[in-house]
């Protein structure tokens, strides 16, 4: 059964039918939270959050594109999270502190830095659309639509990330 069908079929009372929904989608949510706080408690939890939220306004939801819209559901919870982070740790704390960010201690010579905390050590917004555009594959206006920004912004924001993680990779001698 596909998405649509499964929707209609909920609408219509078949409440067991979100299980599937979130047997199908939860491990691109809880990878997304994931790749935003670095954190897999914090993670597993906004993903938990998401299918709730999901699951609370069920009724008022018309299909469109059930992957994205629960992408921007965890989005949003990430985005509240680090807001969340900021507001209890004071507006000092440097994001990387926020994300439980630390490089594990490795022997000279190996590689001290990974994409994932490469990724950490973007800003939000770079992290967002790189991860929509090259792990999930959105096209640039989905994103767009998804973060409610225009397309211009979100070209911008991957080129600026790609460059920095470009920049961190470089860095840390990943390319070798």
């Amino acid at each position: 059964m596909d998405d649509r069908e499964l929707i209609r079929q909920i609408h219509r009372g078949r409440k067991d039918l979100v299980e599937k929904i979130a047997e199908k989608y939860y491990d691109d949510i809880y990878r997304f939270c994931l790749y935003q706080t670095g954190n897999q408690e914090d993670s597993y939890d906004l993903t938990q959050e998401t299918f709730l939220k999901f699951i609370r306004y069920l009724d008022g939801y018309r299909y469109r594109n059930l992957k994205g819209y629960l992408l921007t559901i965890a989005m949003n919870l990430c985005r509240d999270y680090f807001t969340r982070r900021r507001v209890r740790a004071g507006e000092d704390c440097p994001p990387e502190e926020l994300a439980g960010l630390k490089a594990p201690e490795r022997p000279p010579g190996e590689i001290r830095l990974t994409l994932s905390e490469a990724l950490l050590k973007l800003p939000e917004t770079q992290r967002e659309a790189i991860l929509l555009l090259y792990v999930y594959g959105y096209h640039y206006r989905e994103i767009a639509g998804m973060t409610e920004t225009g397309l211009s912004t979100v070209k911008s924001r991957v080129r600026r990330g790609t460059m920095r993680l470009r920049e961190l990779l470089c860095e840390e001698d990943f390319y070798g």
